[in-house]
């Protein structure tokens, strides 16, 4: 059951929904909550043209050698270039923790997306008892650069009660990253 805008509020004011630093209504819709691009984004590193640079997903120590292939740069307060067909990895601002109880899923805003910007390619889902910053894959699909800047409204959450407790917590290891 998708939750309204009085259940997000309910389960805010419950401790069930924790944002920091805290929404505001003006953060609302009728079944979402509007979360913020930070600071930071980060790119695959360039290679010289002459490496033929391949990511292998099969290889075990992706995950843990994954930060070794990005630069991370700070948004400057004009805003970061992101070109049509380019990739980027960012978080929310905003620090999301979930009780047992409830689940979310990240959305792109229908503003955003009419211009071409993507903020998932496939991980949508946040599962109960997530703590953490988000993390956002942004591509611009669109046919014209547009220009990301730090705290504007970039996604949408949309959060739902799971029926009962899952049996088990997320393992992966993404998380953290």
């Amino acid at each position: 059951m998708i939750l309204s805008d009085v259940d997000i509020l309910r389960e805010i004011d419950a401790k069930n929904i924790i944002f920091d630093p805290p929404i505001s209504t003006e953060d609302m819709s009728p079944t979402s909550v509007d979360v913020h691009l930070g600071n930071q984004v980060s790119l695959f590193k360039q290679s010289h043209e002459a490496i033929l640079m391949m990511i292998d997903l099969s290889n075990p120590n992706i995950a843990s050698s994954f930060a070794e292939l990005l630069t991370t740069v700070n948004i400057p307060v004009d805003g970061f270039r992101l070109n049509p067909g380019k990739f980027v990895l960012s978080e929310i601002v905003e620090r999301l923790t979930l009780c047992s109880m409830i689940g979310a899923r990240l959305e792109g805003r229908s503003t955003n997306a009419r211009f071409g910007l993507a903020i998932h390619s496939t991980a949508p889902t946040v599962h109960p008892t997530y703590s953490g910053h988000l993390k956002l894959e942004i591509c611009n699909l669109g046919d014209l650069p547009v220009i990301l800047h730090a705290g504007f409204p970039v996604a949408q959450l949309i959060f739902e009660r799971v029926e009962s407790p899952p049996a088990r917590s997320l393992q992966s290891p993404w998380q953290g990253q």
